[in-house]
């Protein structure tokens, strides 16, 4: 079964071309400031603080963001694995640790995605065969991804089994495989030109569905795995991490009503943590280009490796 662009083209009202991507991302960092500066008034209100202690608070999160998104946005793996520890080591509650997780990753994985999709109008011209499908690969991962999260929120929110060990093991195992396979293999080829087969199509519902799944549990997910996956069938690197970036940041998007009505967010840490999320996300896609492909590689197979790091040294001290 070959994904047509034409096919989906009609099932969309726009294909952005660049001239309304620059209007989108203007008018998306506007609405970002807006948001955030609402709920800094809202925040400073009800929970007057020492100066010199929101101050201290607000450098570490507002760093934390830069550098969580930056890494996110230009691997394609979820910036959730920095974000986490952190809360964690701040006293906060898993719930909380999720729900704030989630919630600057809609400010800095979508910041990526604009930046990411912005890009493929350019390296397209260039490679027009790596990027046709592009649109159409999104839009079969975002609607499998999104339903695994929508439905384990609702009906598991919380798993029965140790998905962060799970997790952990498997981010390592493949990790490892990209590292050593990337290492070996010093000459990069341009990316596959062919339409995705029958069972190739299945696979990526499959690991969407799935990513979501785990997503909806810890926050990251959807994001490694399909990377892994996609540059397991040869798609260009620089296609494959942006599909994983514009995937991850909707499916957090979908998430977080779920945390809001929750009211877990942690407003302190958002208000501060996003706009560096913002920034990271617009430096991303700069980051990703300048590595080139074998680096960058490397950098996402050390990410994915890294975030397996904290859960298994949780679990061996517990």
């Amino acid at each position: 079964m070959n994904i047509r662009v034409a096919d989906i083209r009609k099932s969309v009202l726009i294909i952005p071309n660049i001239g309304n991507l620059t209007v989108m991302r203007i008018v998306f960092y506007m609405l970002s400031c807006v948001i955030l500066f609402s709920l800094g008034e809202s925040m400073l209100s009800q929970q007057p603080a020492d100066e010199s202690f929101m101050t201290g608070r607000a450098l570490l999160f507002f760093l934390m963001g830069i550098v969580g998104a930056t890494i996110a946005s230009s691997t394609g793996a979820g910036g959730g694995i920095v974000f986490l520890p952190i809360f964690i080591s701040q006293g906060f509650s898993p719930l909380e640790s999720l729900s704030t997780s989630i919630a600057i990753q809609c400010f800095g994985m979508s910041s990526g995605a604009l930046a990411w999709v912005q890009y493929q109008n350019s390296e397209k011209v260039n490679f027009p065969n790596q990027w046709k499908r592009f649109y159409p690969v999104i839009l079969v991962a975002l609607l499998s991804s999104c339903a695994g999260i929508l439905l384990t929120l609702r009906l598991l929110p919380d798993p029965y089994i140790d998905i962060e060990l799970l997790f952990s093991v498997f981010s390592l195992f493949v990790g490892s495989y990209i590292l050593a396979r990337t290492l070996k293999v010093t000459v990069e080829l341009k990316g596959r030109e062919s339409a995705l087969s029958r069972l190739e199509l299945m696979g990526l519902v499959l690991v969407s569905f799935f990513g979501g799944v785990i997503t909806a549990w810890i926050s990251v997910g959807v994001g490694e795995l399909l990377l892994i996956f996609l540059i397991i069938i040869g798609v260009r690197l620089n296609v494959a991490v942006a599909v994983a970036v514009c995937v991850s940041a909707v499916s957090v998007l979908a998430a977080v009503p779920y945390f809001i009505s929750k009211q877990a967010i942690s407003l302190d840490v958002l208000v501060f943590a996003a706009p560096g999320a913002l920034i990271g996300g617009f430096l991303a896609r700069h980051l990703a280009v300048w590595l080139g492909a074998h680096k960058l590689k490397i950098a996402a197979s050390g990410w994915i490796i890294l975030s397996s790091l904290p859960y298994l040294t949780f679990h061996l001290i517990d």
